[in-house]
């Protein structure tokens, strides 16, 4: 094995195992191991607002970033459309400001924050699908982007 490979295999071993020992069990929350936000949705009159929690010492991506390549919280209203239990997509009225990212650029969400949505006529029930992508911000390692499936109460 040339001097070459050997360290980049020691790179790839090293950046694993210490990657593992960032991220503990409780920050594991989703399927294989991978840190997971929580998301909630709640519909008041006209006003649809959900909350997603990011995992500590994480964030997410709020914007695609100065050179387009991030991926951001996304909003999947068509399986509640399809269902009939929204009559319209709804519009985005206000969102976390975020904090920018020394490393990209980006704007990103860490603890807590609120999207909140306006018209589609939301009943309780529907289901919208969310997709974040969780990255560890003491490794700097991004984990691949995930949806998940809420239901408005």
């Amino acid at each position: 094995m040339s001097f070459k490979k050997a360290s980049l295999l020691y790179a790839a071993v090293f950046s694993v195992a210490a990657f593992s020992v960032q991220c503990t069990e409780t920050e594991k929350s989703g399927s294989d191991g991978i840190p997971e936000a929580t998301i909630k949705a709640a519909t008041v009159n006209d006003e649809t607002t959900v909350t997603i929690t990011i995992p500590a010492d994480h964030h997410a991506y709020l914007d695609k970033g100065p050179q387009g390549n991030l991926i951001p919280v996304a909003f999947d209203w068509k399986p509640a459309l399809e269902s009939g239990k929204v009559k319209a997509e709804p519009e985005l009225q206000s969102s976390p400001e975020g904090q920018k990212e020394e490393a990209t650029g980006a704007l990103v969400m860490r603890g807590t924050g609120e999207f909140v949505f306006s018209g589609g006529e939301i009943e309780t029930g529907a289901q919208i699908r969310v997709r974040t992508q969780i990255c560890n911000e003491i490794s700097g390692m991004c984990f691949r982007p995930s949806w998940q499936t809420v239901n408005v109460q």
